[in-house]
């Protein structure tokens, strides 16, 4: 698997539109203009997932400090359960093996629409590495389960970047559950 960086000029950038939209509920979707213009500033690194030649997704991380936090991960549905996922994990392994690595999926909820995608969602992350911090985030009106593969979780580091993102009306509000 490749990467390649997405800009306003990116080839496949049509192909990166389309799947932002099918792939992200209309609360979390944020449009790859923006994120594009988020990579100008140096807050986030929008890459395109290739398999030699043929798009099957994208990632858009964030490296600060000791963290590296995966903020989306998408794979084209036509190519969904064929290990694009894990090796794009494995990825982020490879190109920040001295970071932390950090995600944040939408929170177990059996009363939730897509309870069984989060389900499924979380099962994933858990089978590749990543463990449970304990520690939860509530932004744009959705409640967030945070994972980490190293156990010893810098929550402080990952509220300090948190604060770094220009996304309007962005403002994390964290707990933890017992």
């Amino acid at each position: 698997m490749q990467t390649k960086l997405i800009t306003n000029n990116f080839k496949d950038l049509k192909l990166v539109e389309e799947l932002a939209k099918e792939a992200f509920p209309p609360e979390e979707y944020l449009a790859p203009a923006k994120i594009i213009e988020m990579n100008k500033k140096g807050e986030v690194e929008f890459l395109a997932l290739y398999d030699n030649d043929l798009f099957v997704g994208f990632m858009v991380v964030s490296v600060f400090k000791n963290l590296v936090y995966l903020f989306f991960l998408a794979i084209d549905s036509k190519f969904r359960s064929c290990g694009y996922g894990g090796q794009a994990l494995q990825l982020l392994d490879e190109l920040y093996p001295s970071k932390q690595q950090v995600v944040d999926l939408e929170k177990l909820d059996n009363s939730a629409q897509n309870a069984k995608q989060r389900e499924t969602r979380r099962n994933f992350y858990l089978r590749n590495g990543y463990k449970d911090t304990n520690k939860f985030l509530s932004y744009l009106g959705v409640d967030y389960e945070i994972l980490c593969k190293d156990e010893n979780f810098d929550f402080e580091t990952f509220k300090e970047m948190m604060k770094t993102f220009s996304i309007r009306n962005f403002n994390p509000k964290y707990f933890e559950e017992s």
